[in-house]
């Protein structure tokens, strides 16, 4: 409650109440009195005492009554309004956050920001629909929660159980604030519902008021724009109730990648990104986990956050840690966790599945001799496919080239550039229709001048004693990295663009000596190692909130299960396996999923990592004002729920009190 005038209230009580309760003091109250014995005189006497003043005030009910409309008046000129509903007319949209960042403990009683967002918006709708006599009707409100989606909780409706239950199912997420989608769902249903009888939309109606609950770090919200409407010039068509403290405490875990080197498959190298949102730089334990056992801590130490010169915007500081490499030669769930306690804990651990070593699958094309076959055949392959120019042809016309991680030209090369599409090749012979390896003609024979001993697929690979007789010449772009120069030009070069990765040799090992050198066997070996795991680093398929689980199992899989981060086991019947897919991922943490084969009795497990989406979540320093479209809407104050005002009844009240006095007064003159 408040008050409008209260000085002019309290100067009216100050001029009529004492000079009320003056009169009662010096009033006469003698009154006509039969006496039959002067023993009776005694009752009457004592009335006199009523002309001296400063004596004890009788009990009288007239002076209550009279002192009550003194006050009920002096309460009316002081203008009371008590905390009530918002006008009666249109339509509310309770939009509640439910994102990543508002499972912060920044806020009162260490409860998630999302609990008190909830048990404001319960405070709202008991204030709209308590159905008390000074609450007026608002209409209907609809709740909706949202973070990377929306989800309408509650559709249109003026039932307070109806909302205050919708409230209590808002479940928290680990999603990326985004308001867009909220706001269309919310506008779709303030549309009317489809005529029942002639089937046709009935008219838009009046553009709903939004309440927003949020901590107002919505990525989105300056692309948006404040709905109004022509008759509603004059309300606040959108409220913003800020939740969470002006300087939170938060250092965030924002990558993970781990990585097999290429000459060391069974070992396993773990790096980490972290980030510092608070004004003050920090230190913390960070901790790698292997399966749940601890394999290392490190002491990373990381600058404060800065603001930026340009848009004053807060800049977190940024630090990386770096784990020794450890031996892995199976597959693992990598967990690394920041050990320093802060208001966020959602991004203070990342995870990531490293499965085991992988075993390539090579497709040698129009091998002429036995040479490179029996090479590749010596190596731990998982499957070597031998392939004729057509049918690889067909393969790469048809996109079917996928399923080889290393494809080998002996001799060959495409007809044309469609036919080689991204991948990784060895080319042995003429260049490939690739931009860049320009081919110009035949050199004579050559040896050996330089070569690049540092890159992957030369490492222990000695060329001193190779004879090259026959040569294909070649002009390289400046993109192209020549490894090999001989007394002709280049001789083994690579091509590293993006997907397309190839190391090409510029003629046949049958016309020089090189197979009867070791280093041929240590070269194929190299370059085929190389190729099949450069730029392979977690290579089991992550995911992020938001997104939907999807992978591939076997069409006589049974008896699937997925068991949630939270240890709840969903059973799964897609209709074919091989296409599976669950979603939208609410929250972060390893996803298990389980199932069977006719062939066998053992349970098959896949793990699935799933981290928060970038950085955004991570800063939880409230935002207090919103900068809509081109609109700035303040954080909400008390005022803004809207008031009642009291006068009114306080005026009718002490007409009342008055016209009940009138009748006691008369009652005691004339009975």
């Amino acid at each position: 409650m408040n008050w409008l005038t209260p000085m002019t209230g309290a100067i009216l009580a100050a001029v009529l109440i004492p000079p009320l309760i003056l009169l009662y003091f010096l009033k006469l109250r003698r009154r006509p009195q039969p006496i039959a014995c002067t023993l009776l005189w005694k009752r009457t006497i004592e009335d006199l005492h009523a002309n001296a003043p400063f004596q004890r005030l009788r009990r009288s009910l007239l002076l209550f009554l009279q002192l009550l409309a003194l006050l009920l008046l002096v309460l009316s000129v002081m203008q009371p309004q008590i905390q009530a509903s918002r006008p009666e007319a249109g339509k509310l949209v309770m939009l509640i956050d439910n994102s990543a960042s508002m499972t912060a403990t920044d806020v009162e009683d260490a409860a998630s920001r999302l609990e008190v967002a909830k048990q404001r918006a319960r405070d709202r709708i008991e204030s709209i629909y308590s159905g008390g006599w000074l609450t007026r009707s608002a209409g209907e409100t609809m709740i909706v929660a949202f973070s990377d989606r929306a989800e309408p909780t509650a559709g249109f409706s003026g039932s307070r159980q109806e909302l205050l239950a919708a409230i209590d199912r808002i479940r928290p997420t680990h999603g990326q604030t985004e308001i867009a989608e909220a706001l269309k769902l919310a506008r779709a249903h303030t549309s009317n519902p489809v005529d029942p009888i002639t089937g046709e939309a009935r008219p838009v109606g009046d553009l709903p008021r939004l309440e927003l609950f949020s901590d107002g770090r919505i990525s989105d919200i300056t692309d948006q724009v404040i709905w109004r409407t022509a008759d509603a010039e004059d309300e606040r068509p959108f409220v913003y109730h800020r939740i969470g403290s002006e300087r939170p405490d938060n250092v965030a875990i924002t990558a993970i990648e781990a990585q097999r080197p290429y000459d060391r498959p069974t070992t396993v190298e773990v790096f980490a990104a972290l980030l510092n949102h608070n004004e003050s730089s920090v230190s913390c334990d960070v901790q790698l986990s292997v399966d749940l056992t601890t394999m290392a801590v490190e002491e990373v130490a990381i600058p404060a956050a800065t603001a930026d010169p340009d848009t004053g915007a807060l800049l977190p500081g940024r630090n990386n840690v770096v784990f020794t490499p450890f031996e892995q030669p199976r597959g693992a769930v990598i967990e690394v966790a920041n050990l320093r306690d802060d208001d966020l804990a959602a991004d203070n651990i990342v995870r990531a599945v490293v499965p085991p070593p992988r075993q390539l699958t090579i497709g040698l094309v129009a091998p002429r001799s036995f040479l490179l076959r029996s090479v590749l055949e010596g190596m731990s392959l998982k499957r070597l496919e031998l392939l004729t120019a057509g049918q690889y042809e067909r393969l790469a016309e048809a996109d079917g080239l996928e399923a080889y991680d290393v494809i080998v030209f002996d001799r060959y090369a495409p007809p044309t550039a469609d036919l080689m599409p991204p991948g990784r090749y060895l080319t042995f012979g003429p260049a490939p229709p690739v931009e860049g390896l320009n081919e110009y003609g035949e050199g004579a024979a050559q040896i050996v001048l330089s070569t690049r001993g540092e890159h992957p697929a030369l490492r222990f690979v000695n060329l001193d004693q190779l004879f090259i007789g026959d040569c294909r010449l070649l002009q390289p772009a400046d993109d192209v990295q020549v490894l090999a120069e001989g007394t002709e030009g280049p001789i083994i070069v690579a091509v590293s663009r993006g997907a397309m990765q190839i190391i090409h040799v510029t003629f046949d090992p049958l016309d020089t000596n090189w197979p009867f050198l070791r280093s041929f066997v240590t070269f194929v070996f190299n370059a085929v190692d190389y190729l099949g795991h450069i730029g392979a680093g977690v290579t089991e398929q992550g995911f992020e909130v938001g997104e939907a689980l999807t992978t591939r199992l076997p069409a006589t899989a049974s008896n699937i299960e997925l068991t949630l981060p939270d240890g709840t086991v969903e059973p799964l019947s897609p209709g074919d396996p091989s296409r599976l897919s669950w979603g939208p991922i609410r929250l972060t943490g390893i996803y298990a999923l389980s199932w069977n084969e006719p062939e066998t009795d053992e349970i098959r497990k896949r793990f699935f990592a799933v981290n928060l989406p970038g950085e955004s979540e991570g800063r939880l320093d409230a935002a207090e004002n919103l900068a809509v479209g081109q609109e700035t809407v303040a954080a909400a104050t008390g005022d803004t729920w809207g008031y009642t005002p009291l006068w009114p009844w306080a005026i009718a009240f002490c007409l009342a009190v008055l016209m009940f006095e009138w009748w006691v007064y008369h009652r005691k003159t004339y009975v």
